[in-house]
């Protein structure tokens, strides 16, 4: 019997161990996908590379679901399952205008919903923490990496704009803002906010190497100095959101006194400090356009002689050039909620909502322009109608209520950094979701950590609270 269990012992740790190197390589695909250069290789490897990765997932699924079943242990799972069956029937209405796109998105979103979501259910809480601190560490060391590489493109004034396999690339200073070797700087500037917050929680976890620690610190300038130069409002946006949420809930370890005024004065400071970081980084900005001048002279970015110390222009002519403050999101926005009161049940699915608005209404902005909806929320509506965002949407609520209370009830004073870090990161990305459209239907390293960490924060909650009851 003892041998037995022995023998059922060691092929979970080995399970796990393979689902651990698995995950890492998922994060490294996801990763080399946001460098522009990755796009250099023949689509077809992506492909099968991706393929593989939902073969691999798919297979740990099963294993689960013939197993001990613990991925409907999870609270609120019936809500994805819901939101899955509403999706698939959507692309099953649409399949007129192709099927092999919108099975790949599918298969990325059940990826999501059934492995990332259910993962630390499955593993365990102690596995689970020992993954996600090598992962972070990861993200960290390569995120650095590629970030430095894209500051240096800044500071040489570098600039490259080709196409290969249909494929635009896009490297160093691209009118005005740094792309450097990602492939957008909205997606990168929210991931490097995300390495910020790891770095920080690094800082706070016990039994790391000081070699570690001084590259986490090392990495939160680096990404600030990058934030700052991809020019990403929706980077902004994000940075300053964590920042009001992470000063106001520390506010409590400083005084946990409550009252109304109490509560308005660290509303108010919270705000403030948000203001100051506003303007520090407008401030940086400016000091940062003067560095190129240091190492390139005579460059035809800059606005004086070529001579001496001179500013580079770091204006983006799609904003200073637009009096739209939105950059088109607005009526990008309008455009995709006009197309969905034509199929409002169901929606549009995902991958053929394009075709579907240039066959219904061909005169609409996003089907004379091409756009994708630029918003997630706005993108649930879009593809999936009212059933599938109505249940996506009770998900959401309820996961962000338990959230809440939970450190309500703990007087905001959570003392667990990977809990509180790994909260902050769904927080950044949930609000990147305004502007993005990388939750779900884009298979992202914001994708990745949005659902793997989301499952771990609901998942701890809910033992925690069963561990009360029980005593």
């Amino acid at each position: 019997m003892e041998s037995t269990v022995l023998s059922e012992s060691q092929k979970f740790r080995k399970l796990n161990t393979f689902k651990t190197t698995y995950m890492v390589l998922f994060l490294s695909v996801l990763i080399g996908r946001f460098v522009s250069l990755y796009w250099v290789i023949p689509h077809v490897f992506d492909t099968v590379a991706f393929v593989g990765l939902v073969c691999c997932a798919g297979v740990f699924v099963l294993f689960d679901l013939f197993g001990k079943k613990k991925i409907f242990d999870l609270p609120n799972i019936i809500f994805l399952v819901l939101f899955f069956v509403s999706c698939s029937i959507s692309c099953l209405i649409y399949i007129r205008y192709g099927w092999a796109d919108n099975f790949k998105s599918l298969m990325s979103i059940a990826m999501s919903l059934f492995f990332l979501y259910p993962y630390s259910l499955v593993v365990g809480i102690e596995e689970f923490e020992k993954t996600v601190i090598l992962l972070q560490k990861i993200t960290i060391i390569s995120w650095m990496i590629f970030s430095l590489i894209s500051i240096y493109t800044f500071v040489v004034q570098y600039s490259k704009i080709f196409y290969i396999h249909g494929t635009r690339i896009l490297l160093g200073c691209i009118e005005n803002r740094l792309f450097g070797i990602f492939s957008d700087p909205n997606y990168a500037s929210v991931i490097s906010i995300i390495t910020m917050i790891f770095s920080v929680a690094i800082l706070n976890y016990k039994e790391q190497s000081k070699f570690i620690k001084i590259i986490s610190i090392v990495n939160i300038f680096i990404q600030f100095i990058y934030l700052v130069l991809g020019a990403s409002r929706t980077g902004e946006v994000c940075f300053l959101f964590v920042l009001f949420v992470s000063s106001f809930v520390f506010s409590y370890r400083v005084n946990n006194k409550k009252n109304f005024w109490v509560l308005i004065l660290r509303v108010i400071l919270s705000l403030c400090l948000c203001l100051i970081v506003h303007f520090a980084i407008d401030f940086s900005r400016m000091l940062l356009s003067y560095i190129p001048s240091l190492f390139v002279h005579g460059s035809s970015n800059n606005s004086g002689t070529g001579i001496g110390l001179y500013q580079v222009s770091m204006e983006r002519p799609d904003v200073a050039e637009s009096s739209d403050i939105s950059n088109l999101r607005f009526r990008i926005w309008g455009s995709a909620i006009d197309i969905f009161k034509t199929t409002w049940f169901f929606g549009a699915s995902p991958r053929n909502a394009l075709k579907y608005a240039k066959d219904v209404l061909p005169n609409a902005f996003i089907a004379q322009r091409g756009y994708d909806a630029h918003n997630f929320y706005i993108a649930t509506i879009f593809y999936t109608g009212v059933s599938g965002s109505l249940f996506l949407g009770i998900f959401f609520a309820k996961s962000a209520f338990e959230v809440i209370r939970y450190y309500v009830v703990n007087k905001f004073e959570v003392n667990n950094p990977i809990f509180n870090s790994l909260t902050l990161c769904i927080i950044c990305t949930a609000v990147s979701g305004m502007f993005l459209s990388e939750i779900l239907f884009i298979t992202t390293v914001g994708y990745f950590f949005f659902w793997l960490f989301s499952g771990y924060v609901i998942n701890l909650i809910k033992k925690e609270s069963t561990y009360s009851k029980d005593r």
